[in-house]
């Protein structure tokens, strides 16, 4: 045979094999494998046997999040086919939450197929689905797996929209002790986010479940007055009204609350705890219609009802103690001038030993008094630097004092700057405070202290009213801003925090958006009174430095989940209260 015969042959001998390897199903039209490329993926999914779209399966594990999307549509029907490879393909559409996998997700939502029931609402809300709306809300009505109905409202967290409020209000009316308490907290959430985009949809009903939320809580002592009282901050100034009546004790559904709570022998829950409780939230709104009903709770005795006795008693006066702290921190939240006078009182114990001896004991006595000197700085009105710096030189916490002088020489012995707090308290709130002039005072203060401890402590104060005078001494409010804006960057914590107290004096133009770009600042406490300070001089770019702030740090634990809370807070009033600022 010659050599171009016996090519010939095994030419065809070759052609042949090979249209046998094509003859095998798994390699449809003689394709050679690409498991890198979703549309081949795809194509296996959509084409192959059950052992054939596991090894699928299988690949697309091996690919990024992206290239998995682009074979959504395949995953879809294999899950709508059913069998062997259902729920494997629905494992991986929940994590995906793609929209082209919407009727998967919405059959196994009513059908739960493969277990993945609650998993597939969420992405129905992740991704957007606002079709799928209605027959959610109506399986969440019909619906006893309480696992789906946090699905449910977890995807609705996603997609707000008013249809939902009747149904938000009958979940926040469920007893917390019969059903999970996280149906409470998600409703919560949800209503708040559709408060915050359409305040006119937030019925009455409505009002009421939210405001009643803030005091719901079980018996393993779980409660959702953090996700409720986001919500009513969200839904803003329509909540005033409803809150000024919880706050004076008119609300019968919240008092009926607290009367089924306040069960002996604890008495956890009096009648005034809806004070501390409104107080905290009206003084979150800023609202100025606060001011009036604050000044009359703090201008009236406070003696415990006739009729409680024992351990009822003694829990009214600690939540009454409780409630006015909060009201004299609403006030220099607020920051109505017309309360400089009543703090300034406080400060100076005009009322402590008469009209509210009943609920102070030492301890009490410093906490309020604090409180008052630290609402006179966030209130801003320099007619009270001399009430602070007449404590510092002057006050005293009688019992603290004796019981310092009692142990005095003994192992029990004060530190001076515990014995005197009271007094270096008041000098550091005069340090945040005064203005420059206000340097000679606190120069006296120190001359006149006999303490090395205490001398010291109070001259760390200097720097603060020495660099922000040269500041306000600038001129114009932008230099002013400016100018403490760079001192925010000081190591000082005095320092730092005595710019922030300053920028929320300065006209929201100037000092906004030197506030906004240091809302991330590294330390917290500055940062909480930057936070404070947004209030005053707010500005639209605020809004996206909280979202990226809540999201570079969205892992961290601790101190922070309270300054994010701080933030959550800050962005709801925002988005409520920007635009009108702004327009002044």
């Amino acid at each position: 045979m010659n050599l171009a015969l016996l090519k010939t042959t095994a030419g065809r001998k070759l052609a042949a094999a090979l249209v046998a390897l094509c003859l095998v199903p798994a390699l449809t039209a003689c394709e050679q494998p690409d498991w890198e490329n979703p549309d081949y993926i795809s194509k296996r999914l959509m084409e192959d046997d059950p052992t054939g779209r596991t090894l699928a399966l299988q690949k697309l594990g091996e690919l990024d999040e992206e290239a998995k999307k682009k074979v959504a549509p395949a995953l879809a029907k294999v899950y709508l086919d059913g069998g062997q490879n259902q729920k494997d393909a629905m494992q991986i559409l929940v994590q995906l939450r793609v929209p082209e996998a919407k009727d998967a997700y919405m059959k196994e939502v009513q059908e739960n197929a493969t277990g993945y029931a609650s998993a597939a609402a969420s992405a129905l809300g992740e991704a957007g689905v606002k079709e799928a709306i209605p027959d959610m809300i109506a399986l969440y009505k019909s619906s006893d797996d309480n696992e789906l109905k946090q699905g449910l409202l977890q995807a609705f967290a996603h997609m707000p929209d008013p249809q939902m409020v009747g149904l938000l209000t009958e979940t926040l009316n469920l007893d917390v002790d019969n059903y999970p308490i996280a149906l409470h907290a998600y409703s919560c959430e949800v209503m708040g986010e559709i408060a915050q985009k359409t305040p006119q949809s937030i019925d009455e009903p409505a009002k009421q479940a939210l405001v009643k939320g803030l005091f719901l809580g079980n018996m393993k002592g779980q409660n959702v007055s953090k996700e409720c009282g986001l919500a009513v901050q969200q839904l803003g100034s329509p909540a005033v009204p409803l809150l000024i009546q919880t706050f004076k004790g008119e609300n019968k559904e919240v008092q009926d609350l607290l009367l089924k709570y306040n069960k002996p022998p604890n008495f956890s829950f009096p009648a005034n705890r809806t004070k501390a409780v409104a107080a905290v939230r009206l003084g979150g709104l800023k609202t100025s219609k606060a001011v009036e009903p604050f000044l009359a709770d703090l201008n009236s005795t406070k003696e415990a009802p006739e009729q409680l006795s024992g351990q009822h008693a003694i829990q009214w006066r600690v939540t009454e103690a409780q409630a006015t702290s909060e009201i004299i921190n609403g006030l220099g939240d607020i920051g109505d001038k017309k309360a400089t006078e009543v703090l300034a009182g406080i400060v100076k114990k005009e009322k402590i030993e008469e009209e509210w001896d009943e609920i102070t004991d030492y301890q009490v006595e410093l906490q309020l008094r604090q409180d008052a000197a630290f609402s006179l700085v966030r209130l801003g009105d320099r007619a009270g630097t001399d009430a602070l710096l007449e404590m510092a030189e002057k006050g005293v916490i009688t019992d603290l004092e004796k019981l310092a002088v009692q142990v005095q020489g003994t192992p029990r012995e004060m530190p001076i700057t515990d014995r005197y707090q009271f007094n270096w308290m008041m000098a550091q709130a005069y340090a945040y405070l005064t203005d420059a002039d206000g340097l000679d005072g606190l120069v006296a203060l120190i001359k006149n202290t006999k303490e090395k401890e205490l001398k010291k402590k109070y001259e760390s104060f200097i720097p603060a009213i020495k660099e922000g005078g040269k500041c306000l001494a600038k001129g114009k409010p932008a230099d002013q801003a400016d100018c403490f804006g760079k001192l925010l960057a000081s190591k000082d914590k005095v320092v730092a925090k005595k710019a922030a107290y300053e920028l929320s004096r300065l006209p929201p133009q100037a000092a906004g958006p030197v506030v906004a770009k240091n809302l991330a600042h590294d330390n917290l406490e500055v940062r909480e009174v930057l936070t404070f300070a947004a209030y005053r001089v707010p500005t639209k770019s605020m809004v996206d430095t909280i979202d990226k702030l809540l999201e570079d740090e969205k892992d961290k634990g601790g101190a922070y989940k309270l300054d994010h809370y701080r933030m959550k807070l800050l962005r709801a009033w925002l988005e409520n209260n920007v635009a009108a600022v702004a327009q002044k």
